[in-house]
């Protein structure tokens, strides 16, 4: 765990370090930066899976803790959105190229070249 768990600290710490990779993530998107994405991506992955064992033993939330948690879910979802923005693009003229290579090669398998 990357945080320990005293209290509800712990919890808003991982809550402020996934908006903090999310916001990674939108950066690595908008420079078309890949390799980044998914380095971020992962982060965030590892991040929720340890956030997950410490919401266990959290406490109620608190109203300052309870605006903090929203905010941090509001940008999340965000950057989430503006990350699909730039990439499902993307995603689709990938789709369209192999598309295109699967036709072509079903073509020369049964024409010949």
């Amino acid at each position: 765990m990357i945080f320990e768990a005293q209290d509800n600290r712990a919890v808003m710490q991982y809550y402020a370090a996934i908006a903090q990779q999310s916001e990674e993530m939108l950066r690595a998107a908008e420079a078309g930066d890949w390799d980044m994405l998914c380095e971020a991506e992962e982060k965030v992955s590892n991040l929720i899976q340890e956030l997950q064992g410490v919401k266990r033993n959290q406490a109620r939330l608190n109203e300052v803790e309870r605006q903090q948690h929203i905010g941090y879910l509001k940008k999340i979802l965000a950057d989430d959105a503006a990350i699909r923005n730039i990439t499902e693009p993307r995603l689709r003229q990938l789709e369209d190229f192999l598309r295109a290579a699967n036709n072509s090669q079903r073509l020369n398998n049964t024409y010949g070249s």
